[in-house]
């Protein structure tokens, strides 16, 4: 009879934690998250040698293009996924909380890598046309 009481009280016990645990586990959690920008300059000369980096990547892939080292569909991967890291600098820079005194730089460089992805779309232009007639 012991042993069915402790059984009782043990199964009791345990359901409870289970409640509680499932309780506090389902209760919604308001936490946004929010990203700080420590040392503002920093952040945007790491942006910049990053554009930097890819630009002198893609004036050297064109060039490889024009010239016929490489093909226009090597060259419109290359490019899309440039494009495609500028898009997520772009992202990076306009979501953060920055200093007002900063804001102006963070909002000059935005624009400057939105004409950079402009660029590259005039690019893959050149490339789909080299595509199509390989002898223009």
């Amino acid at each position: 009879m012991q042993s069915k009481k402790g059984f009782i009280i043990t199964g009791i016990v345990l359901a409870a934690i289970t409640a509680g645990s499932f309780t506090i586990w389902l209760i919604p959690q308001n936490n946004q998250s929010v990203v700080t920008i420590s040392n503002p300059k920093d952040q945007l000369d790491a942006l910049i040698d990053q554009q930097k980096t890819i630009s002198e990547s893609d004036f050297v892939e064109f060039d490889k293009l024009i010239s016929g080292q490489i093909t226009p569909d090597n060259y419109l991967g290359i490019a899309d996924v440039s494009s495609s890291q500028i898009r997520s600098m772009i992202i990076s820079i306009t979501s953060p909380d920055v200093p007002s005194n900063w804001k102006s730089s963070y909002e000059s460089f935005g624009e400057s890598l939105k004409a950079y992805n402009t660029y590259l779309r005039e690019t893959t232009v050149i490339a789909q046309k080299l595509k199509e007639s390989p002898s223009a």
